[in-house]
């Protein structure tokens, strides 16, 4: 079934991108700012150094000895170097917890849409292509926060600190180096201008790649069905050729832009020798106070010239992490705008709703003269109308594609209705909040899902509360009470890929023990018993009649065992119910 497509979000600048970025990796502001803090201390620390350098530098050659530097200048050079050493690990770690803490909260604000958009969320992408946005776009934005944020307010603040430890010497060399500092932004900007949209294309071709990639290892079985493994082999080199070009246009731009700033850095600082060095061969007379330059005042300025350009220069380097960062920006902020919130605020999603019901019986459910449609002028449903009372059992019938399912997703408000009202305890759906209504809600489908966790974990997914008590309880209730005793870890046996595999028929009994322990208002049962033989359906239809004594039911199946369960049959046809007066068998 098709699902609808969400609205396209309004395009961003660069600025407006990063600035998105920002909000969504808020918490990270604080360790970027302490990682900005431990730099400028050790632009401070250094500073100092090339001033107890020179000064060492200058008495040793004078004096032509090391005798002739005084003892204070030498057991202070190695305090500071040890000193910005440890302000530079410090800076380092704290940008890496940046980038950790911003990585962590895009993903818990992915999640968080998952949650807000319900099952249907992620079947707008392909799961491979969701996954490479979870992990390696997620990944792509560590560089910016670990690094190259820090480093781009440094590049501002750090060569103000060093113009103004300068100035004092000599207003020629500060003018050399503040007239030569924009050369290497202005060039770092005009070689990154293509690097953007190349890693745009890269992080789209990595998506497809992925996707593709997990689509068809899952989709193994079929494709040996239908012997189409070399085609897609095939599909798979190509994909992977382009991923490799694309990679490669991006490695060479930034090759190329680490090039550039080289270059253009070793030309400023020769600049700065070369008047230095004129200036105590008294070619220049100028551009010192009070006179000719001394060779401490040329040292000193010599050795600062390196670390004015080093920020520049290791924001040059870090440069491909903005166009990255953009890039994986762009992907995340189509994917959390599928839960249709607004993507350019700095506040989360919030539920449709606030209003948490707190009758503990069964709920009451009604649909007033609902529509569906998930494209626009293709119905679902039309003027649909059903009333459940509250404990009633309710099954539907109807010919594949005439929306049994999509009334289900009403119920649990996973969709919502593009017409009409459905309404809970006569409280309208849209007004509830809807983390706490699925709480309440009890739903088995023919495919029961199936966690990498432990057989425990897998239980308490229905109930987190639940005790060990209760887990053997619900397996007992389920039929796999022995079948758990003989497990070699009991509750803690991991299930799944990594772990002990299940039957069709172990699933559909794990899923009877998650609603028996979630003990819910509201019972959806999808296909409950397909694929079961006539053993296996029969215990679980008579566990679905204990289930459903506590709860209101709606019931959609093609057999007609699950029929026996319901007071009332409708068959869904058209978008409309007509009610089936025979249906016990």
């Amino acid at each position: 079934m098709t699902t609808p497509a969400p609205d396209p979000l309004p395009t961003l600048s660069d600025a407006q991108t990063l600035a998105w970025l920002k909000t969504h990796g808020r918490a990270a502001k604080r360790l970027v700012t302490g990682a900005v803090l431990c730099g400028a201390a050790q632009a401070l620390v250094m500073i100092a150094l090339m001033a107890a350098l020179a000064q060492g530098l200058t008495a040793a050659v004078m004096a032509r000895s090391l005798e002739g530097v005084p003892a204070g200048v030498l057991a202070l050079i190695p305090v500071l170097i040890v000193l910005r050493a440890a302000l530079g690990l410090a800076r380092e770690s704290l940008g890496l917890r940046a980038g950790q803490s911003a990585r962590q909260a895009l993903r818990e604000r992915l999640l968080d849409a998952a949650r807000d958009g319900g099952p249907l969320w992620s079947s707008h992408m392909a799961t491979g292509a969701l996954s490479s946005v979870v992990t390696d776009q997620v990944d792509a934005v560590n560089g910016y926060f670990a690094r190259y944020l820090p480093q781009q307010r440094l590049a501002a603040l750090v060569p103000v600190m060093i113009l103004l430890a300068v100035l004092p010497f000599s207003w020629m060399a500060a003018l050399i180096l503040l007239g030569t500092a924009p050369l290497i932004p202005f060039f770092m900007m005009l070689v990154g201008l293509g690097t953007r949209s190349e890693q745009t294309r890269q992080m789209q071709a990595m998506q497809r790649l992925g996707g593709t990639f997990l689509d068809l290892v899952r989709g193994l079985p079929t494709l040996r069905l239908f012997d189409a493994r070399e085609r897609s082999l095939q599909d798979m080199d190509h994909l992977g050729e382009a991923f490799r070009l694309r990679t490669m246009r991006v490695l060479r731009l930034a090759f190329l832009s680490g090039t550039v700033l080289e270059f253009f850095t070793s030309v400023a600082i020769a600049l700065t020798a070369v008047f230095l060095g004129f200036s105590l061969l008294q070619y220049l007379n100028f551009g010192f106070y009070g006179g000719a330059a001394n060779l401490y005042t040329a040292l000193f300025i010599l050795l600062l010239a390196p670390e004015f350009y080093q920020p520049l220069r290791e924001l040059g380097t870090h440069y491909h992490a903005r166009a990255e960062a953009i890039a994986a920006a762009l992907s995340l902020r189509e994917v959390l705008g599928l839960t249709g919130s607004d993507a350019t605020t700095d506040t989360a999603p919030t539920p449709v709703g606030h209003v948490r019901l707190q009758d503990p019986g069964p709920a009451r459910l009604d649909f007033d003269g609902v529509g569906l449609a998930y494209r626009s002028g293709v119905p679902v449903l039309s003027g649909c109308t059903l009333s459940l009372a509250p404990g009633e059992c309710v099954a539907l019938q109807g010919e594949s594609g005439q929306g049994k399912s999509s009334l289900l997703r009403l119920a649990a408000a996973i969709v919502a209705p593009t017409a009409g009202q459905v309404r809970v305890d006569g409280q309208d759906i849209a007004t509830l909040d809807r983390h706490a209504w699925r709480e309440q809600i009890g739903w088995m489908d023919q495919h029961p899902p199936l966690l990498a966790g432990s057989l425990a974990d897998n239980l308490r997914a229905a109930c987190s509360a639940a005790t060990d008590a209760d887990l053997r309880q619900a397996l007992d209730f389920a039929g796999l009470g022995d079948w758990a005793q003989a497990l070699p870890q009991q509750l803690d046996t991991l299930l799944g890929e990594a772990g002990r595999p299940l039957s069709g028929g172990q699933l559909r009994r794990l899923a009877l023990a998650r609603l028996a322990l979630r003990r819910p208002r509201l019972l959806l049962l999808d296909e409950p018993t397909a694929s079961l033989d006539a053993q296996a359906e029969s215990f679980v239809i008579e566990r679905l009649k204990q289930l459903a004594q506590g709860c209101t039911t709606l019931i959609v199946s093609h057999r007609p065992a699950p029929l026996a369960l319901a007071q009332r049959v409708l068959r869904l046809h058209g978008g409309q119910l007509l009610a089936v007066e025979d249906h016990h068998v």
